[in-house]
């Protein structure tokens, strides 16, 4: 009877620590893929910002009697960026251009900047937007 019991025993303990490996395991995987995603949000919130830097300084940069700009489009390592520019013009009479026609001549020339982020990650959906109104 003793042998018995001590058998039972020792498979009840083996299954409870066989159930303890496999929760730890599974935890660690999973810890694992939570800091690669904290990873990936924090190179998208750069890409963003250092896309509305590069936005603005191409608006500094750009000579207007030769147009307007209307998008840029550059591409990081894990993200896509996309820059599109709406512009508040007291004279809005082109058509080439994303603008609205202002009265006030302090805000003429004042452009909306929309950055928009996105993972090329099929795995990791991600998109990230940030709006910037920057006056001339």
């Amino acid at each position: 009877m003793k042998k018995g019991f001590s058998l039972l025993l020792s498979i009840i303990f083996l299954m409870i620590m066989a159930f303890i490996g496999a929760m730890v395991i599974s935890f660690s995987a999973s810890s694992s893929h939570h800091s690669s995603n904290i990873f990936l949000d924090t190179r998208a919130k750069l890409a963003l910002k250092s896309s509305t830097a590069y936005a603005i300084l191409a608006l500094h940069g750009h000579d207007f009697s030769k147009g307007r700009i209307n998008e840029i489009n550059l591409s990081y390592p894990f993200f896509n960026s996309n820059i599109k520019f709406h512009y508040f013009l007291t004279n809005c009479s082109s058509t080439d251009v994303n603008c609205s026609a202002i009265k006030t001549q302090d805000t003429n020339a004042t452009v909306l900047v929309y950055v928009t982020v996105t993972s090329k990650l099929p795995n990791y959906p991600l998109r990230k937007v940030k709006v910037t109104l920057q006056m001339p």
